[in-house]
């Protein structure tokens, strides 16, 4: 089974990927996406209608950074601390998974305290400007014996599927399962590739439009 455990939608603020339009490209590829929508779990009720197969995430901007929660059904509030963020996670029954840790140009979390205490480490990241900061986050999670996963990052449509992961398990034995995708991440095959540099500015611009027409609702 295919899987890319950091995928956005247009409910996060940096993205315009519509979720009919992911559940057709993911059902094609056969790529199974952790939704990872910024600090909101709104577009997973649509998915669900469209009988998508997908993770229900959510990427959480805590104090010290980016963390996200894998099998989650209640939101986690913005800037909720990083320790208390994990101990919601497992309130819930769901996994932690460190994206981006060590990208200097967004807000990872490579706290080894912190970092050492998530479930999972994302160590290829397709939007990081930098091969060293993924090859670091592989170093992190051999050194502290983590399980690995990878992520697109997708905020556009055309990202998705450039990069996943292979496991054994079928999804319909991790579907509601978290401990069961935990043994299944214990043999990984990672295939990454880089997004284009410009998706970064484009993503800047997507942000700085949307809230301006935000405004002018108001």
């Amino acid at each position: 089974m295919k899987l890319d455990f950091h995928c956005h939608t247009h409910h996060s603020i940096d993205s315009i990927i519509k979720p009919r339009e992911l559940a057709a490209k993911a059902k094609r590829l056969g790529v199974v996406p952790a939704i990872t929508d910024h600090n909101t779990l709104s577009s997973h009720k649509e998915l669900k209608t469209l009988k998508m197969r997908f993770i229900p995430s959510e990427e959480i901007r805590t104090v010290e950074g980016d963390l996200i929660g894998l099998y989650l059904q209640e939101v986690i509030p913005k800037k909720t601390p990083f320790l208390e963020a994990l101990d919601q996670i497992k309130e819930q029954g769901g996994l932690s998974y460190l994206p981006h840790m060590f990208d200097k140009t967004r807000h990872g979390v490579a706290y080894h305290q912190l970092a050492s205490k998530v479930d999972i480490i994302e160590v290829f990241n397709a939007r990081c400007p930098f091969q060293k900061y993924n090859d670091d986050a592989m170093h992190f999670a051999k050194k502290h014996k983590k399980l690995i996963a990878a992520g697109g990052d997708s905020h556009f449509l055309f990202e998705f599927g450039r990069t996943y992961f292979e496991v054994s398990a079928e999804f319909e034995d991790i579907r509601d399962n978290p401990k069961a995708m935990l043994k299944a991440l214990k043999n990984v095959k990672i295939h990454g590739k880089k997004a284009p540099l410009f998706v970064r500015g484009s993503t800047l611009v997507v942000k700085f439009a949307k809230r301006f027409f935000a405004g002018l609702k108001r």
